[in-house]
C-alpha cells in the first residue's frame, strides 16, 4: 500500500542511493497531475467550448482588437452634436419638401410642353386660300363678299391673337412658377446641407454611449481571451518542461547509478546470497532507472506462489537491513509479522528464521518477527540453533477476567 515515491526515497538512502532523484521524480508526478488535471478541465464541459486551443483563441484575439482598436479611432473622433434628433427630423423634413417642389415643377414642365404645342398649331385664317381657289374656278366674287370674308379674317385674327396671348401667358406664369420653386429648393438644400455636415460631424450621445458601451464590452472579451491564452499556453508549456525535466532526471538517475556502481553491485550480490540460502537457485535483484524513477526488481527462481512472493520480501528486506547497519544510517532494527510467511513451507521458514536471527547477530541489528506460538516450525533448523533462545513469551488468555491485550477481550 506504500506509494511509488515513498519506496523509491526510502529504498535508496537505504542502499546508499541518491535519495533526491526520487523526491524530483514524485514532485514531478505531482506536477504532472495537476497539469493533467487542468487540462481535463479546460477542455470539458462548458470551459471546453470557451477555451478551445492555443492557435483558435489568438486568432479569435486577434479578431477582437483588431475591432476594439476601431471603435477607439471612432470614438477619438467622435462629436456629440446637440440636439441630433431635431436635426434629423428637419433634415427630413427638407427632404420632404424639396420633393413636393419637384413633383410640382415636374407638373407645371408638362404643362409649359402642352401650352408650347397648343401655341405651335395656332395658324393664319385661310379665306385668302377661298378667294384663290374661287378665282382660278373663273368665279368673280362680289365686293360685299370680299368685304365679310375680310371681317371674318380680320376676327378670326384677333381671336388667334387672343389665344396667342394667352398661352404665353400661361407658359411664362409656368416657367415662372419653376423658376421660383427652383430658387426654394436651392434654399433648402443649402440648409439640408448645412445640417447634413453637422450630422456627419457627429453624432447622438445615446450614440456616443452605445459604442462606449460596445469597446468594454470587446475590451472585457478580449482580456479574457488574452487569459485563455496565457493559461492554454502555460499548459502547453508545462507539458514540454514536464517532458524536459523527466528527461533530466533520468539522465540524473542513470548517472548515479553508474557512479555507484558499487552501491548497487553490493545490493546485488547481498540479495543473491541471501535468496541462496532459502533456495537451490539464488534469486536476482535488478536496479534501473525508468521515466517514473528508480525500479527495483527481485526474483527467485521458483514455482510462482504467494510464498516466494513473500520470501522474495523477506530477502529484499533483509538485504536492506544488512546495508543499513554496515553504514549507519537505518532505524537498527527490522520487524517483520506472521504474515509474511503465509503460504511459506515449514522447512523454508525454519530456514528464514534462522537466517534472519544469523545475519542480524553478525550485522549488529535486531530482528524482530511477531508470531503465534503454535505457528513456530518444530525442525528445519539447521546445526545447533534452538529458535527458543530467542523467544521473547507474551501470554494473551481470556480465562480470568484479567486477561486479554490492552484491555481488550475477545469473545
Amino acid at each position: 500500500m506504500q506509494q511509488l515515491w515513498d519506496r523509491q526515497v526510502a529504498i535508496c538512502y537505504l542502499i546508499g542511493l541518491d535519495w533526491r532523484i526520487p523526491s524530483g521524480f514524485q514532485e514531478l508526478r505531482e506536477r504532472e497531475r495537476v497539469t493533467k488535471e487542468l487540462r481535463k478541465i479546460a477542455k470539458s464541459g462548458e470551459l471546453g467550448r470557451h477555451f478551445g486551443n492555443a492557435a483558435e483563441l489568438r486568432t479569435k484575439l486577434a479578431v477582437a482588437e483588431d475591432r476594439a482598436s476601431r471603435l477607439r479611432g471612432e470614438l477619438d473622433a467622435f462629436r456629440v452634436v446637440p440636439e441630433y434628433q431635431e436635426l434629423e427630423r428637419e433634415a427630413s423634413d427638407l427632404s420632404g419638401r424639396i420633393d413636393d417642389l419637384n413633383v410640382e415643377n415636374v407638373v407645371d414642365q408638362d404643362l409649359i410642353r402642352e401650352l408650347n404645342a397648343s401655341l405651335a398649331m395656332e395658324g393664319e385664317p385661310e379665306s385668302r386660300d377661298l378667294v384663290k381657289l374661287y378665282g382660278e374656278a373663273g368665279v368673280v366674287l362680289p365686293g360685299l363678299t370680299l368685304r365679310r370674308m375680310e371681317a371674318v379674317e380680320r376676327f378670326h385674327r384677333a381671336i388667334i391673337e387672343n389665344r396667342r396671348s394667352h398661352l404665353s401667358g400661361e407658359i411664362a406664369n409656368a416657367e415662372q412658377r419653376v423658376a421660383e420653386r427652383d430658387g426654394r429648393k436651392q434654399e433648402l438644400d443649402r440648409r439640408r446641407s448645412q445640417i447634413m455636415k453637422v450630422l456627419k460631424s457627429g453624432g447622438a450621445l445615446e450614440h456616443y454611449t452605445s459604442l462606449r458601451e460596445e469597446l468594454g464590452r470587446i475590451e472585457a472579451d478580449s482580456e479574457l481571451l488574452r487569459e485563455r491564452r496565457a493559461i492554454v499556453e502555460r499548459l502547453d508549456s508545462a507539458k514540454t518542461e514536464i517532458e524536459v525535466e523527466r528527461a533530466r532526471l533520468v539522465q540524473a538517475l542513470r548517472d548515479d547509478i553508474h557512479e555507484r556502481e558499487e552501491v548497487v553491485r553490493e545490493a546485488i550480490l547481498s540479495f543473491e546470497a541471501l535468496s541462496r540460502s532459502l533456495y537451490e537457485r539464488a534469486g536476482s535483484l535488478a536496479v534501473s532507472d525508468t521515466p517514473s524513477g528508480p525500479r527495483f526488481e527481485v526474483h527467485i527462481a521458483s514455482e510462482r506462489s504467494k510464498g516466494i512472493t513473500n520470501m522474495q520480501i523477506f530477502c529484499f528486506d533483509l538485504m536492506l537491513a544488512e546495508i543499513g547497519a554496515r553504514r549507519g544510517h537505518w532505524p537498527g532494527f527490522l520487524v517483520h509479522d506472521s504474515h509474511l510467511f503465509d503460504g511459506v513451507d515449514e522447512r523454508q521458514i525454519a530456514k528464514a528464521l534462522q537466517l534472519g536471527a544469523e545475519r542480524a547477530e553478525g550485522a549488529g541489528f535486531q530482528y524482530i518477527v511477531t508470531m503465534n506460538s503454535d505457528s513456530v516450525p518444530a525442525e528445519g533448523f539447521a546445526g545447533a540453533f534452538d529458535i527458543r533462545e530467542h523467544f521473547v513469551e507474551t501470554r494473551l488468555t481470556d480465562a480470568t477476567d484479567t486477561g486479554g491485550l490492552f484491555g481488550v477481550r475477545f469473545n
